[in-house]
């Protein structure tokens, strides 16, 4: 017969088995979480551990002795007996060393404004920029997506090419940056960086972009000129004065 404590003793049966059941659960849930924070533990200490060990990695960039195929230029004399520029040569890339005391000021002003603000305080890595690089790496605001790379970076990347798309790559760069930076000035490493910058159609540094652009000596370069040089940076191919004018305007 269906009485009072029969129901009650069923209800009590069930609650049992509910419980039981509610105690394996948690324990299974408890250890999965046990199990989530220890390897979360030894990955942070053996990350830890390889950042540490790579605190003194030097990229093989020595900038007293940078050797570039420059362009040569071949002069002759005119009618009047003065001599003229009459030839240039060279390869894939036309180059022309200048001296960062030959760059105008305004130039120079422009790159750091527009590639890495914070050149001048920074100790070869900016990590305010790294930062918003890393969260936008994880989000879909491409309207907000910016590089992390400082000009000390993008210097050490154009001397030593590697530019694989790795985590293991951007750490390397990020101590030879801090380390580099340790070793040379900020003059040596801008005047280093304003003489190997692509900056499109054939011409690496700001000696050859001056010639190449405006037929004229970087020194003699106009603030329109020094913002038009600076702004092909971003990308050589879309910034490009000679094919895409109104996107250097825009860029300018």
């Amino acid at each position: 017969p269906d009485t009072v404590p029969a129901r009650h003793a069923k209800n009590r049966g069930a609650l049992s088995i509910a419980f039981r059941v509610f105690q394996v659960f948690w324990k299974a849930l408890w250890s999965v979480v046990l199990i989530g924070i220890i390897t979360g533990f030894v990955c942070m200490i053996a990350m830890l551990m390889y950042l540490y060990s790579m605190k003194d990695y030097k990229a093989d960039v020595d900038l007293n002795a940078i050797t570039l195929n420059e362009t040569s230029y071949v002069y002759s004399q005119n009618t009047a007996g003065e001599w003229v520029e009459s030839a240039q040569f060279h390869g894939v890339e036309n180059r022309e060393w200048v001296d960062l005391d030959d760059i105008p000021e305004t130039l120079i002003n422009a790159f750091i404004s527009t590639e890495d603000k914070r050149f001048r305080t920074h100790h070869g890595v900016d990590w305010i920029r790294t930062g918003f690089a890393v969260l936008n790496t994880f989000t879909s605001q491409s309207s907000t997506k910016q590089g992390g790379s400082t000009l000390t970076q993008q210097l050490i990347k154009n001397l030593t090419n590697d530019k694989s798309v790795s985590i293991s790559r951007k750490l390397r760069e990020i101590f030879s940056a801090l380390n580099l930076e340790k070793d040379y000035s900020k003059d040596q490493i801008l005047e280093a960086y304003l003489n190997l910058i692509n900056l499109g159609n054939g011409s690496y540094g700001v000696g050859a972009a001056a010639q190449t652009y405006f037929n004229k000596p970087v020194q003699e370069l106009t603030l329109i000129e020094c913002a038009a040089i600076a702004g092909i940076t971003q990308n050589p191919y879309s910034y490009n004065p000679f094919y895409y004018p109104m996107n250097n305007t825009t860029r300018r």
